[in-house]
């Protein structure tokens, strides 16, 4: 049954909202109210400058607007809302106001964060910057390696692999090759590696396997075969008189290794120095 009769009037209206209905039938459907009335004027009158709007329901705490009375309010969660008749002004400030934000739902905009971080965690997984399953997994820790990574003689390794890879980019740029960028991700298999062969010649444990070796390096190198130059020279002393002769000598014995990094296909590139207990200088580097 329609609300109204067919000129246009009701023969009762909520107590409370004052909602016209075709009959005495509770509650109401615009608020919920459990009591009607007779109606005693016209539910449907003509447009003019006594016009009337159908009352709206404002939180007195956050005002968020609601068009029944059911509380709790939407956005803060008040229990109470109080009723208001919409004037011209109110629908010029909700259209000047109104943003994006008021209508996402709180469980839409939880879901709208946690898509954003995931997305963020994947980008960083994708360029090396953290682990993901699948992309690199796996503990890369190597206990109780023999050796130093940390200096040679009094040289930093660190500063050495610096002017290693500054070496090889010069020698690079000969040979129309892209300068290496360092990769964080590639940066530890690579020590991981070298740890790895250090241990495996001064104690008991053994060289990581190739498979081993790309599942540690994921994704990092999308499209690209990883190359590892690997080289274990035993520097004269000149060598360890500063980290840029360092190397220097370093980039020398590599070239004549298995796989160049001055020919290596990639742009990509990890690097480790390590000193064994009796001075002899590995280096482990990826290419990709």
């Amino acid at each position: 049954m329609s609300d109204g009769d067919a000129d246009g009037s009701a023969k009762w209206r909520c107590a409370w909202c004052e909602k016209p209905h075709g009959r005495n039938d509770p509650p109401c459907d615009n608020c919920g109210h459990h009591k009607f009335e007779r109606a005693v004027v016209p539910t449907a009158p003509d447009v003019g400058d006594d016009y009337q709007r159908e009352p709206v329901w404002l939180c007195p705490e956050c005002g968020r607007q609601h068009q029944k009375n059911s509380p709790p309010c939407n956005r803060c969660g008040n229990a109470t809302l109080d009723r208001h008749i919409p004037s011209d002004e109110d629908y010029a400030d909700e259209l000047g106001e109104t943003s994006y934000l008021d209508l996402l739902d709180a469980k839409y905009a939880v879901a709208l964060v946690v898509a954003l971080v995931g997305a963020a965690v994947l980008v960083l997984g994708l360029l090396g910057v953290i682990a993901l399953p699948g992309t690199g997994g796996g503990d890369l820790t190597v206990e109780n390696v023999p050796g130093s990574a940390d200096e040679a003689n009094g040289v930093g390794l660190a500063a050495a692999e610096r002017a290693y890879l500054a070496a090889v980019d010069d020698r690079r740029s000969d040979t129309d090759r892209t300068e290496l960028e360092r990769n964080d991700r590639l940066d530890r298999v690579a020590t991981f590696a070298n740890q790895r062969w250090v241990k495996s010649v001064y104690g008991d444990a053994s060289r990581p396997s190739g498979e081993r070796l790309a599942e540690a390096i994921g994704d990092t190198c999308r499209g690209t075969r990883p190359s590892l130059v690997t080289t274990n020279p035993q520097p004269g002393d000149e060598a360890f008189t500063s980290a840029e002769r360092l190397g220097t000598a370093l980039a020398d014995a590599a070239e004549s290794g298995e796989v160049s990094p001055t020919t290596a296909e990639g742009s990509l590139t990890g690097v480790d120095v390590h000193v064994g207990p009796d001075g002899t200088v590995y280096l482990s580097q990826f290419v990709c």
